[in-house]
């Protein structure tokens, strides 16, 4: 069972963090949910609170395996999934045909990303330089960051491992096989450093029913600069999804 935090009441909305973080990534809007949702957001295996199984090796179709089993065991398979990052190519690759929507914020497109072999020591180093990891993710949400950033550092560092170079190998090695068929909003932050425009324009046009929202003066991380402003957006798109 996956380590989950929860807020609100409605319709399903699982929240599913990216690398180098964990549930805590979603505070700001689980502690202000929107308006008819029920909010879940689950550690992924190996981040956070949930152990990795023994001899758990990273890939997309792994953490798609243990999401899957997460919204069965929680009863929630008819949800929307809300992915970050490499949370984003998890909820691609976990969607079936009862998932209510899609919700893709600043995510891997579904060719991959690719990590130049270069950074892979870089990546391994934040095992134990704190003081860089802190650096990179302030990167990630170039905006604001909440009080707590301290605690999602912290957070990072206690990663398995092997999540430390073996996730940007998994999303390198990684290539969506199908094209959820419903709802898909792509959200774009302009000053993401990481995911390009063009990467969020192929992940629109992978999808029958895609559409880009381009967010201005927003980087990587929109769950951390600015929740009302996803509160917003979820509660539109829950209009458009529910039954």
């Amino acid at each position: 069972m996956l380590s989950y935090l929860e807020a609100g009441q409605g319709t399903p909305v699982v929240l599913v963090h990216g690398n180098f973080a964990c549930k805590a990534w979603w505070r700001g809007l689980l502690q202000d949910p929107p308006d008819g949702a029920r909010l879940l957001a689950p550690d992924l295996p190996g981040f956070g609170e949930t152990p990795a199984p023994e001899g758990f090796v990273p890939s997309i179709p792994a953490y798609a395996e243990a999401l899957r089993g997460f919204l069965r065991e929680m009863g929630v398979e008819e949800a929307v999934l809300v992915g970050h990052s490499l949370g984003g190519a998890v909820v691609m690759e976990a969607a079936t045909e009862k998932t209510r929507g899609l919700v893709l914020l600043n995510s891997a497109p579904p060719s991959g990303l690719e990590t130049p072999e270069a950074y892979y020591p870089i990546l391994e180093s934040y095992r134990y330089n704190r003081e860089a990891l802190a650096q990179a993710l302030a990167a990630m949400a170039p905006t604001h960051r909440p009080p707590w950033f301290p605690e999602l550092v912290d957070c990072a560092q206690r990663m398995h491992p092997a999540h430390y170079q073996g996730n940007a190998r998994a999303l390198a090695a990684w290539r969506a096989s199908r094209a959820y068929p419903g709802p898909v909003l792509v959200l774009y932050g302009t000053l993401d450093p990481i995911v390009t425009r063009a990467m969020a324009e192929e992940t629109k046009a992978f999808f029958p029913k895609g559409r880009l929202m381009v967010l201005e003066g927003v980087g990587h991380s929109l769950n951390l600069e600015d929740p009302a402003r996803l509160k917003a957006i979820l509660e539109d798109f829950l209009k458009e999804v529910a039954p």
